[in-house]
């Protein structure tokens, strides 16, 4: 083989590896491509998702448990206010209705917020 064949194909070689792209993926960049310096920026912006992710399921969690706090408040509105009624000889008055349903209302729209906070 003449030396300027040799020359040319060894600088082909030098070329094409020196060209690749660089990635911080083990399992795209092979032999070549690879690079620790976008692997560790690769693995920097992976903790940092993480770290988002387990903040965000902290505030769910927080939120969830606001909630049932005060759906429970609101469940022992609604007993003391059906004790009342039902201690008076008349039964609820209208009043008495009106703030049972609008209590139960709430109750199921939070539990309803609830529910959909533990699927998320």
């Amino acid at each position: 083989m003449p030396k300027s064949l040799l020359l040319v194909l060894a600088a082909a070689v030098v070329l094409a590896a020196g060209g690749c792209a660089t990635t911080g993926d083990p399992k795209a960049g092979g032999l070549f491509g690879w690079s620790e310096a976008k692997a560790q920026q690769r693995q920097s912006e992976a903790r940092a998702a993480l770290e988002q992710e387990e903040l965000r399921g902290a505030e769910l969690k927080a939120e969830k448990q606001r909630l049932q706090s005060q759906i429970n408040t609101k469940k022992r509105q609604l007993d003391d206010l059906k004790k009342k009624s039902s201690a008076s000889s008349g039964g609820p008055s209208p009043a008495e209705q009106a703030e049972m349903r609008r209590l139960e209302q709430e109750i199921d729209q939070m539990t309803r917020q609830s529910l959909v906070l533990m699927d998320l």
